[in-house]
């Protein structure tokens, strides 16, 4: 419970943290589906926090959101269904649009987006947003 109070956790991160506390597979996985049915496991919720956290704190992509989520052991669905819901919640123009400043040309702000996982036609989109389709 300890872990849980500090952050939404995964459930295969809690696995992991569990044996290496020395806990038996069958502990380890009675307190899972005990935790699961009880609501403080939900991997589901877990992925959109994470992605939302991500995209709009960190200003990360949806390709560095996912291969985050699945160093964390977050299956490809659970991954998919959280970043294209976080994406569709975020702004990014509004959000990008106060590091426009930070950047001497669109080619240095497309660079840095395309390095943070965006796609670049992703990039493009938001870009116009910003600028009004100036180059």
């Amino acid at each position: 419970m300890r872990l849980l109070k500090y952050r939404v956790r995964f459930e295969n991160e809690l696995r992991n943290r569990l044996k290496s506390k020395g806990f038996s597979d069958e502990e380890v996985e009675n307190t899972i589906a005990t935790l699961k049915k009880q609501g403080y496991i939900d991997d589901e919720k877990a992925a959109y926090l994470f992605a939302v956290d991500e995209m709009r704190l960190k200003l990360f992509g949806p390709k560095i959101v996912k291969m985050k989520l699945r160093s964390l052991g977050v299956d490809e669905e659970t991954s998919e269904r959280a970043i294209e819901r976080a994406l569709s919640e975020i702004d990014f123009p509004e959000e990008l649009k106060r590091l426009k400043t930070r950047f001497e040309s669109r080619q240095e702000m497309k660079d840095y987006l395309y390095k943070r996982g965006f796609e670049i036609s992703h990039i493009e989109e938001i870009l116009d947003q910003i600028d009004g389709g100036e180059r």
